[in-house]
């Protein structure tokens, strides 16, 4: 089998799994949650919500009220909706098609037409899901619809619904979740995300694997590469069983598919479906039989695949330098690095170790230079990147140094193992911009930056491009992060998932506070959360790994590191403070 960039299918996940061909799984409309016989429901839930139906002898305006309302049933159910439609309405309507989510509506009747009723609805669209669940930004945000309601058996009823279901901003917050879809990256040897919102409710683990099989839908630039076969489908429904495994049918055939393959698209399900908190294994069933893995259980562990994890083995180390010394940094105490690095004093502007703390770069020479050593021994500095006013350095898992070098006329970025010439790389859209600073994430497959732009500072987050030797060769989708307007001005940012980046930012007389957004420009719609509340004033940088286990660490303008208690607290970490931090990497 060749691994494949598949285009999404047109068949959504957003409510249920669509209805599929004979033979595939369909979640029904009008029936109860399904659950394994004798088990336990899949994931603990919002309260359900069940709408009401039409009322006999209702106007045409509460009609199209009780059409919205009924859109919004939880768990996820279109049979009550679809009685406010005609006969032949209901045949063609497709809520699954997609979601728009509204902040605000407006309902009133419109102009009479010869025969029937108008009603016209008014939307403030606030996002739209796609059929997959990815979250994107609607080109207007006003929507006017103006709805048909004809007599059928003396009620009114509509003839023209929207396609696609519509739901409130509030029920979005309360009634879905953010859930990541795995892919892998162009080389096939690690694993990359894909943020997608999903209906939170027991068929969860149905919808991220429906969602799974739709393909890439050009994530990562259109890198992203899945390795189940476009002609599997579900056959049932995706079962957890009291042992918290889940069971994964597919109606297709394994044969062809080389052992590579299989292991890859088990990494898939296994790293997707691992996100519901319930599952603590997953079955893979092709047919009527199990996937067959030489070595591998029928039932795979969490962690069968940790191979593919990007997040396996990286560091998550803390280092900070102070008057010229290499230190690390933990929750309680800032001990000096072992050996002639944690003795002897170094000049530095800014500085990096590298993913595997055998080298460090420091930026040297007022930003002019950066400089090469290894750990081990005493400093060896040998010059490696030359420039104007250089920004703290990336060292991404292949040992290569990725520098951003800022120039009169904007900024530009060099990447490439220190013994050899550096590849320049576009910056793209921020090319002519003053990049304030630039961080890769933990899996490789994105950045982002700080960067000021037409007078406006703001975060921007895009893809690598690599070529099939996996060397980058430019930066793919770059597009600026909205940042809600309460948040702040972003000050600094780092990498808090391979989805979600946590942003120091400050609004206006107000102390500088850290929140998580979301890099699908979700965030003005979910919200963002707020990361504890910083006690005083004078907050320069956020630090983080890239993972959500390792805590955040905030620098202050005196030098103190601050990080969270457990209570969500910010406390201090030690008594004396440091000039520069960084995590490795």
């Amino acid at each position: 089998m060749t691994p494949h960039v598949r285009p999404a299918r047109t068949a959504p996940v957003l409510a249920a799994i669509a209805a599929l061909v004979a033979g595939c799984v369909s979640i029904p409309d009008d029936g109860p949650v399904q659950t394994v016989e004798g088990g336990r429901p899949q994931q603990v839930s919002p309260a359900r919500i069940r709408p009401a139906g039409p009322v006999s002898g209702a106007s045409p305006t509460e009609i199209v009220n009780g059409f919205l309302q009924a859109m919004m049933s939880s768990p996820v159910r279109y049979d009550i909706a679809r009685r406010f439609l005609t006969d032949g309405a209901s045949d063609d309507w497709s809520p699954r098609d997609s979601v728009t989510i509204y902040s605000q509506t407006s309902v009133s009747e419109g102009d009479s037409p010869a025969i029937g009723s108008t009603v016209d609805v008014d939307l403030a669209r606030e996002g739209v899901l796609t059929a997959q669940g990815g979250f994107t930004v609607p080109e207007s945000r006003e929507q006017s619809l103006g709805l048909t309601l004809v007599q059928e058996d003396e009620q009114w009823r509509i003839a023209d619904p929207p396609q696609g279901a519509l739901i409130s901003q509030s029920f979005f917050e309360s009634y879905y979740d953010a859930q990541n879809l795995y892919f892998f990256d162009s080389t096939g040897r690690q694993l990359v995300a894909a943020p997608v919102h999903l209906p939170d409710d027991a068929n969860r683990a149905t919808y991220l694997v429906s969602s799974l099989l739709m393909g890439t839908a050009g994530a990562l630039g259109g890198q992203a590469k899945t390795y189940l076969p476009d002609t599997w489908v579900l056959a049932r429904p995706v079962e957890i069983d009291d042992d918290g495994v889940a069971v994964v049918r597919f109606g297709g055939s394994d044969s062809g598919i080389s052992l590579e393959d299989r292991e890859r698209l088990s990494a898939q399900l296994v790293a997707s479906l691992r996100q519901i908190p319930t599952i603590t294994g997953v079955e893979i069933r092709v047919g009527d039989r199990a996937l067959s893995l030489p070595s591998t259980p029928d039932v795979q562990r969490l962690d069968t695949w940790i191979q593919y994890d990007p997040a396996a083995g990286r560091s998550t180390q803390l280092f900070a330098l102070r008057d010229g010394r290499l230190y690390v940094v933990d929750r309680a105490t800032t001990s000096p690095f072992a050996g002639a690095w944690g003795t002897d004093q170094v000049r530095a502007d800014d500085f990096r170790v590298s993913l595997d703390a055998e080298r460090i770069a420091l930026v040297t020479d007022a930003r002019r230079v950066v400089r090469v050593s290894p750990l081990a021994g005493e400093p060896e500095l040998v010059v490696v990147r030359q420039g104007t006013d250089l920004l703290r350095p990336s060292w991404d898992a292949e040992g290569r140094l990725w520098t951003v070098d800022r120039t009169a006329s904007g900024s530009a970025l060099t990447v490439g193992a220190t013994d050899a010439p550096p590849r320049a790389v576009s910056l793209g859209l921020l090319e002519s911009a003053r990049v304030a600073a630039f961080e890769l994430s933990a899996d490789g497959a994105r950045f982002l930056a700080i960067a000021e732009l037409d007078g406006q500072p703001g975060l921007y987050v895009g893809a690598i491009r690599y070529d099939e030797e996996g060397v980058p060769v430019g930066l793919v989708d770059v597009a600026e992060i909205p940042v809600p307007a309460e948040t702040g001005v972003p000050v600094s940012a780092a990498w808090r998932s391979s989805t979600s980046v946590a942003v120091l930012a400050r609004a206006a007389q107000r102390v500088p506070q850290v929140s998580l957004v979301a890099i699908d420009s979700s965030t003005p719609v979910t919200g963002a959360v707020r990361v504890g509340l910083f006690p005083q004033d004078g907050a320069r940088q956020v630090l983080g790994a890239g993972l959500p286990a390792p805590p955040l660490y905030v620098l202050d303008a005196d030098g103190a590191l601050w990080t969270q208690t457990s209570d969500g607290r910010w406390k201090q970490t030690g008594d004396d403070p440091v000039d520069l931090a960084a995590f490795a990497g």
